[in-house]
């Protein structure tokens, strides 16, 4: 009954506009071909390769992936001044890997083994989708219903790959002056790295009918309030809240909470399939300082996911297949959402030249399990370029080199050797990407 309310939220925001079949003639001369005359298309290039060696879970492995993409985003102007359409395309070629390429979410995974030979290059349509509006940016309302990236879109997002995660089903939202409401209903999910459509799944892979979620949010001259809710139909309940706020020009303070309550077939399933046994929250303060071209940036957080026999975990994708919404700090090469983990993070950056940014971050994080302190951390270096001549304002660099030391474990869970002591487990990640836009239309 509670999807059903859902979808009827959107009713209204999916009418044409009353006025628009008022006088076809007007209509027609308003719009002044504005669907080709408006329209966009932006032609993407990307290459990312992603590195690491570990040996958590088993002997030493190394997880590496290299790719090139190339995507065409068209993006339609309004008929009538309310009705478009967008799409874009994808294709996406494998340069190398090795087993257990799989993790670093770049190519496709033919055999679901993860085994080097089962690496393979995609092409699909990420995107297409009609879209509706009513309004402008200061008030107004938008529609889209199709195949559509959800980037923060109530408690789902999307992911930089070589291409993006989409979600089938309907958007919407509804915009003030300095408020604004998000709505979504999805049925089905592309992953980034898959040319597959995909159902909504529960970890022991039982379909899930839908996902519903919305945000409302609050955006005022010095900072931001956003809450949002989401459900995994009889799986999970989500709830996000976002804020920040400038002290000073120079100072700002942000956190962010993320829980998770699982409902009746998230209980259902095994102990082994379940991060958490009822509930996981994870709560995170962060400040932030700028000045003369620095960034420094501090976090803190803590976690509380408890399972039974077990270290619980806050899992950030809602259901399989699927994004969640997380933009904390502490989500680097590991994520320090253990439970009663204790999480510090440190960022540091330097504007060295004009669109040349240089720093490094180091992430901590400690919980005790069977009484004993667990240990986990990374300090890597990383460097980003923004090309500032207008001939390649849309060149990006983004390059990353990091040392990390953990532990070795089974689902998170440590395990101890014969003295009773955690078994470190050190590793190395690395990752280089590199993006450029063009507008074709202009």
């Amino acid at each position: 009954m509670r999807e059903k309310i859902y979808i009827l939220l959107f009713i209204p925001l999916l009418l044409p506009p009353p006025l628009a079949w008022a006088d076809y003639s007007d209509a027609f001369s308003r719009s002044d071909n504005a669907f080709l005359h408006d329209a966009q298309l932006e032609l993407k290039l990307r290459n990312h390769w992603k590195y690491l060696k570990e040996n958590e879970a088993q002997p030493k492995a190394v997880h590496n992936a290299w790719g090139q993409a190339a995507s065409l985003n068209f993006r339609s102007g309004y008929l009538w001044d309310w009705l478009g359409f967008d799409a874009t395309y994808i294709r996406a070629i494998r340069l190398g890997a090795s087993d257990n390429f799989a993790s670093r979410g770049l190519l496709y995974d033919s055999g679901g083994n993860r085994k080097k030979a089962d690496a393979h290059g995609f092409s699909k349509f990420g995107q297409h989708y009609l879209k509706m509006k009513l309004g402008d940016e200061q008030a107004g309302i938008e529609v889209k219903a199709g195949w559509q990236e959800l980037k923060n879109v109530g408690v789902l997002t999307t992911t930089d790959r070589l291409s993006r995660n989409s979600y089938s089903g309907y958007s919407g939202s509804l915009n003030g002056e300095n408020v604004r409401l998000d709505l979504a209903y999805v049925t089905k999910t592309l992953r980034h790295d898959s040319p597959d459509r995909l159902a909504l799944q529960t970890q022991d892979q039982r379909t899930i009918a839908a996902v519903y979620t919305g945000a409302l949010s609050y955006k005022g001259d010095r900072g931001r309030l956003a809450y949002a809710f989401g459900e995994a139909k009889a799986y999970q309940q989500r709830h996000v809240i976002e804020a920040n706020y400038s002290l000073s020009p120079h100072w700002r303070l942000s956190s962010q909470i993320y829980g998770s309550q699982g409902l009746e077939n998230y209980k259902s399933m095994a102990a082994s399939k379940r991060s958490f046994d009822d509930h996981a929250w994870h709560y995170v303060g962060e400040a932030d300082w700028i000045n003369n071209g620095w960034t420094q940036k501090f976090a803190a957080a803590w976690t509380s996911a408890p399972k039974q026999n077990a270290v619980g975990y806050y899992a950030r994708p809602l259901t399989k297949n699927s994004r969640g919404r997380f933009n904390s700090l502490t989500s680097a090469g590991k994520d320090y959402t253990r439970d009663k983990e204790l999480a510090l993070v440190s960022q540091t950056e330097f504007e060295i030249a004009k669109g040349i940014f240089s720093g490094f971050q180091i992430n901590y994080g400690q919980f005790n399990y069977r009484n004993k302190p667990i240990r986990s951390g990374e300090i890597a270096l990383i460097n980003r370029f923004i090309e500032p001549h207008p001939a390649l304002k849309n060149l990006s660099v983004f390059t990353l080199f990091g040392y990390g030391w953990s532990y070795k474990n089974n689902k998170e869970t440590p395990l101890f050797n014969a003295q009773g002591n955690a078994m470190r487990s050190p590793s190395l990640s690395a990752e280089i990407a590199f993006e450029y836009k063009l507008n074709l239309f202009k």
